[in-house]
Formats: C-alpha cells, structure tokens, sequence
C-alpha cells in the first residue's frame, strides 16, 4: 500500500482523529471528517478508496452512513469505530454490510491490520472490474465478426435476449462461434458482474456429470469426504452454459429441467434442494428436433431450453463476411507473432471466399493462423493459401471466358484419363506379378507401349515392389 491510498476518518472526537492520523499517515493519505453530513458528502465524492466512520456521529450516524453507501459509494470499504458498549450495534452494522468494525481504545496494530485487509478487499474489486471490463470488451457484441444480413440478424437477436433472464438455445455447425454468442449475451446482460460458467456436457463422463453439474453433499457415496457445490451452483447470479447439450444423459435430463422450472438445485445425498439464480444458455450442433422424435432427447427439457432460439449459419452460406473474418485474424496473429505480414493480395481474398470451410471460422482461424507462421512477405498470395488448404478441398478454378472453359475441360480430361491409365498399369502388373512381359500380353498391348506409358506416369518397377 501507499500514500496514494485515500483513508476518510469520520469522527467527531479530536483524540480518535489524532490516532488515526499518528498511525496511518505514514502510509495513506488521510482526511478527517469532524460531522456525518461531511462524511456523507466527502465519500460521495469518489476520491477515497476506505472509510472509518465512528457509530455515534452528532448529526448523521454510522448506520445512516451505512444505508447510503450501496447507492452512493458502493465500492468504499466501510470500518465501523465503535465503544465496547455499543459492540452488538457494530455487530448489527456488520450485517448491513460494514466490512469490519473496531472497538476505542483501538491499538495501533489493530487499526492497521483492519484498514490493510479493507483495502486488500478494494484492490479485490478493482481487480474484479478490471477483469469484467476486459471481458466484457472482449466478447461484446460488437467483437462478433460479420456484416452479412445473417449475422446482422445474429447480433440482433442478441441485443434483445440479453437485457432478459431468458433461456437461450444457439445452434449451429462446429466451429461457427456458438461459445462466442454465448459469452456475448452474458456480458451485454445485467448478469455481467457474475460468473459465466460453461460446461461441455459430451467431454465429461455421463457417471461423473451429476456431481460435476449439482454438486454432492458429504458421504452422498464413495469419495465425496466434502461437500461440493456444484457448477449450477457456481454460476448463481451468473450464466450456465451447457454446451453440447444433445450429449446429456437421458437420465439427467428431467433432473435438469426440475432445476431449470423450480430455480432449485438439490446436490446427490442431499434432503433438501438449494435456490440458484441462474440464467441457462445451451448450445448444439446436432437437431434436438430430431433427437426427440428419435426418443433420444426429452421432448419437455427440450422446449424449455429453446425459449429464445438463435442459429448461427456456417462459414459457406456467408461467404461476404470471409474478408472481414480473415484480415481480422491476419492482424491477431500477425500481431502476437510480431510477423511483417499485413495483407492478403485480392487473389488470395478470392481463394479463401471460394473455399468451403467445412471447419467454419475455427478452421479459418487455424488457416490464418498457419499462413502467418509461413509468411516471409508483407503480403499473403493466392499460392500461399492453396498450399495451406487442404487438397481435397482446395478452391475450384471458375473460368471467366469460353476459351479458358474449353482449356480447363481438356485439362480435367487428361488429368482423369491420367488418373485411369496409372490405375490400369498397376493393376495390369499386380495380376501378373509385376512382369512387364505378361502384363502387356494381358493387356494386349505390344510391350514396348506398355514400357512407354510406364515411363510416361514415371512408374518402375523396382520403386513400385519398395512400396
């Protein structure tokens, strides 16, 4: 801690403000406000980071102080100075959300270890809103990539379901952000200053998602030496997001829809169930529709978990968001690698938008990602990016003129009839033991136009039996 730490002491007794001043100053700024009124109107201010407020005040008291402070100055530690005859009443102000109190005559040692545990909680909470500021920034709305009408309709939808406690169902191909949206709607949402817990319903084993989701109370079975809260639990105040939720055991699932209906969750071995203030978001990839009709997910759970629908469209069906997607990663990445990179030519921007991302952003990501690590130039090509596609999947070429459609067609036509002549001289040689001699006879061919398209495809003999 240092002077830079604002201490307001609010007490009328010159003895008690002398004290605190001797032994506080040294390491805080401290100020001293004789009257409640003053008080009041000082912390109001902003500019002080912890109060000690004497109980008893000529005008305006403690308590008064204390009703005042979750509107006015929320975040100000409040230390309650009091006489070891009104104790119980600090007691009392404790519970009304005081952090601590001390009793006159205080000892030097005791106003400084309860003033630096006061502080250490305000450095908690700055710390705290920092992290929710950051997070909120990062996984806003406006953090969602994409101008196409599609995801303009996404963000939409967002904007409205957030500011409401209602329960979300986003579906949507792997890898098209549904984790993304999930976190969006929690940190646009009143919610924000709780916790966004997700859980991944298919990556924990069927036998341990009970305890994991409602917790369990000691000696519920084998292992459990304590008690344990649950995830659901610790999101109250917060948002639960249950991904993959298509992968949630049958058995489970009306324990959950219990949870969801009643605003309960009752640990295993526990008599008695626990309210939770949660918000529920869920996500999949597959057709919960369908998985009803199919007798595989129950038809109840499934309604009211799809309350506010959302679905994200793959990559494919929005191909006008692929440039803004990928010059945004190009510069994430280019950036935290500290590579010279800064752009894709118009070439390579047509070769990703042609391409069909069967991955969806995650695997643009990864591609983007790759194309920086091999990148020696300021500009990224069409070459460097088919070479870092996949090969079955690779940009088809779409002529533009008649001459250049007739080039492509005798192009693809020798490449397929290349493709069957190299078929029918392996096949022609492993029928007959890989002789040249007799595989020509069988073929009918004279051998020396078996030798020649042999060398034609590059193929010997000898590399093919290494093989």
């Amino acid at each position: 801690m240092t002077a830079s730490r604002r201490i307001l002491v609010v007490d009328d007794d010159p003895i008690v403000q002398r004290s605190c001043e001797r032994i506080l100053s040294e390491s805080y700024a401290v100020e001293i406000a004789p009257t409640g009124k003053e008080g009041l109107e000082r912390l109001s201010s902003g500019r002080y980071d912890l109060a000690l407020v004497d109980l008893k005040l000529p005008d305006v008291s403690g308590l008064d102080i204390l009703r005042e402070a979750p509107n006015r100055f929320p975040d100000v530690p409040i230390v309650i100075i009091t006489g070891y005859s009104t104790i119980k009443s600090a007691v009392e102000a404790v519970k009304l959300g005081a952090f601590d109190y001390v009793a006159k005559p205080f000892t030097p040692d005791e106003i400084e270890s309860v003033v630096a545990k006061g502080l250490a909680r305000r450095s908690l909470l700055e710390e705290r809103r920092e992290l929710q500021e950051a997070l909120s920034g990062r996984y806003d709305i406006s953090q969602i990539i994409g101008d196409s009408p599609a995801m303009r309709h996404v963000k939409d939808l967002i904007a409205q379901v957030a500011r409401t406690d209602s329960t979300v169902l986003i579906t949507g191909e792997s890898g098209t952000g549904k984790d993304l949206v999930a976190r969006a709607i929690h940190y646009s949402s009143p919610r924000r200053e709780g916790r966004f817990v997700a859980v991944d319903c298919g990556a924990i084993a069927p036998t341990l998602l009970a305890s994991e989701l409602f917790g369990y109370v000691r000696g519920a079975f084998t292992g459990a030496e304590d008690n344990k809260p649950g995830l659901i639990r610790s999101a109250h105040g917060g948002t639960l997001f249950l991904d993959e939720v298509s992968n949630l055991p049958l058995e489970l699932q009306p324990v959950l829809l219990r949870t969801i209906e009643t605003r309960e969750v009752r640990p295993v071995g526990a008599a008695e169930a626990v309210r939770v203030d949660v918000r529920y978001i869920a996500a999949t990839n597959r057709d919960l529709a369908e998985l009803v009709a199919k007798g595989k997910f129950r038809e109840d759970l499934y309604y009211r978990l799809n309350v506010f629908p959302i679905h994200i469209p793959p990559l494919r069906e929005r191909r006008e968001d692929i440039p803004l997607l990928a010059r945004h990663f190009l510069a994430k990445f280019a950036g935290t690698m500290h590579s010279r990179v800064e752009e894709f030519t118009p070439e390579a921007i047509d070769a990703l938008c042609e391409y069909d991302w069967p991955g969806n952003v995650r695997e643009l990501s990864n591609v983007i990602e790759r194309l920086v690590i091999r990148s020696e130039q300021t500009r990224v090509g069409h070459v460097h990016v088919k070479e870092s596609l996949p090969p079955a999947r690779r940009p088809s070429e779409v002529p533009r003129t008649a001459a250049e459609l007739n080039d492509l067609k005798k192009r693809l036509r020798e490449e397929a009839a290349a493709a069957v002549e190299k078929a029918f001289l392996l096949e022609a040689l492993r029928r007959n033991d890989y002789n040249v001699t007799r595989a020509a006879a069988d073929t009918g061919m004279q051998r020396p136009n078996f030798q020649a398209l042999l060398r034609k495809h590059g193929l010997r003999i000898r590399d093919i039996l290494a093989d």
